[in-house]
């Protein structure tokens, strides 16, 4: 019988809240965003940069982590359709007709683009971005417009290239070479090996490819991808992460406080403008220390004290797509009506946060939960054979 690391499952769930925190923090950062409050709060920008350096690396890990045993139970044209099904179908059905436009228009209103009518957004939304054509200048599948769904896309098109890899490391010359990184990741000082990789795809590309969610991101995003997949193949990886945890706790500290004194005190050009120079080399060196030492430490702590089970990891897991797939969309229709009324920031969030929470967590139980159909839409795994689920039968996916 194979064993379940609950600690995974958690950790997935924790990055999910973090993301969404995250996101109900974008009205008031200094950052630009699609609906912004008059009011700014300068002391976020930290903050935002913490995030940054971890927050969306860990989901690409754990997926990695996940798919090394989705492959267990599948053959690789199985896995691809369970990623088609999983990622592409969420993404060009409820994603495209029902969730994307909403964030575009309230963007486009709140930048100046459109006038009131959201009749007005229909023709250059599809126009504009509706083309069923990849595009080379950014790593997207379609022209679509992505909105926080560019997860989706770049997840599918690192599970589709890293294949070949997943499959070889799954025989038995594969297998030794898992073996003997997870026997150097042993040693002391030895989870750092995978530092090397990390960086050296910072250096190469990120003077090249300055735009957000870049080819840099989805080359950066597919190591970090492989490397949850070589964790899952052998406990010692985990093992040394529990090791190592409070090192890489000092270590993640370091390279935050790095972090923002080039960022703020010597003006870095952040997320990347720079061309070429020492100074760009120091910075991607700071960036590849400060993600890796937080995953490793986040890593660490959950194998320490979270590899449990209880119901609510199996609902919460289950939850965590749909979640994600809802949460931005319902934080700016939330937002929407809040950011205009002249409270302070603290209320503002506070209102944001809690009622864009329940309003997501009422969609989830009351419509995506409990209708086959829809769960189907939300990439959620079906139920029986019946419409509507009746039966209480929760596992994580």
């Amino acid at each position: 019988m194979k064993e379940r690391r609950y600690d995974i499952d958690w950790l997935r769930i924790g990055a999910m809240l973090a993301v969404f925190l995250f996101h109900c923090s974008g009205f008031f950062t200094p950052i630009d965003w699609h609906l912004k409050n008059a009011d700014r709060a300068e002391i976020l920008l930290p903050i935002v940069a913490w995030f940054d350096l971890w927050m969306m690396p860990i989901f690409f890990l754990l997926s990695g982590f996940g798919s090394w045993h989705s492959l267990k139970s599948r053959s690789g044209i199985k896995y691809l359709w369970e990623r088609v099904l999983r990622l592409l179908l969420p993404l060009y059905t409820v994603g495209a007709f029902l969730l994307l436009p909403p964030q575009y228009y309230i963007e486009r209103i709140s930048h100046g683009g459109y006038g009131v009518s959201i009749w007005k957004l229909i023709p250059p939304y599809w126009d504009s971005y509706g083309s069923f054509r990849f595009r080379f200048d950014e790593p997207y599948l379609t022209n679509i417009w992505p909105g926080h769904l560019w997860f989706l896309q770049f997840l599918f098109t690192v599970s589709v290239v890293a294949l070949p890899l997943l499959l070889l490391l799954r025989t038995d010359l594969g297998k030794r070479l898992i073996a003997r990184l997870a026997g150097w990741s042993d040693r002391w000082g030895g989870i750092f090996i995978f530092l090397i990789p990390l960086i050296l795809v910072r250096i190469a590309l990120r003077s090249t490819y300055h735009s957000e969610h870049s080819w840099a991101d989805l080359a950066f995003y597919g190591v970090v991808f492989l490397i949850g997949a070589l964790f899952a193949g052998d406990r010692r990886f985990l093992e040394s992460c529990k090791r190592h945890t409070w090192v890489c706790l000092a270590l993640g500290v370091l390279a935050f406080v790095g972090e923002i004194i080039l960022i703020l005190q010597f003006r870095y050009p952040y997320p990347g403008t720079e061309r070429f120079s020492s100074r760009y080399v120091l910075f991607q060196v700071i960036m590849g220390i400060g993600t890796w030492s937080w995953i490793v430490f986040l890593l660490g702590l959950a194998a320490r004290y979270l590899n449990s089970d209880n119901r609510g990891r199996a609902y919460a897991s289950e939850a965590v797509l749909p979640f994600y797939l809802l949460h931005q969309t319902v934080i700016l229709i939330v937002g929407w009506w809040i950011i205009p009324l002249e409270w302070p920031i603290i209320p503002k969030y506070l209102v944001i946060s809690i009622g864009s929470f329940a309003l997501i967590m009422a969609l989830y139980e009351l419509l995506i939960r409990r209708i086959n159909p829809v769960r189907f839409l939300f990439g959620v795994r079906l139920v029986g054979r019946r419409f509507f689920v009746r039966k209480e039968r929760s596992e994580g996916t």
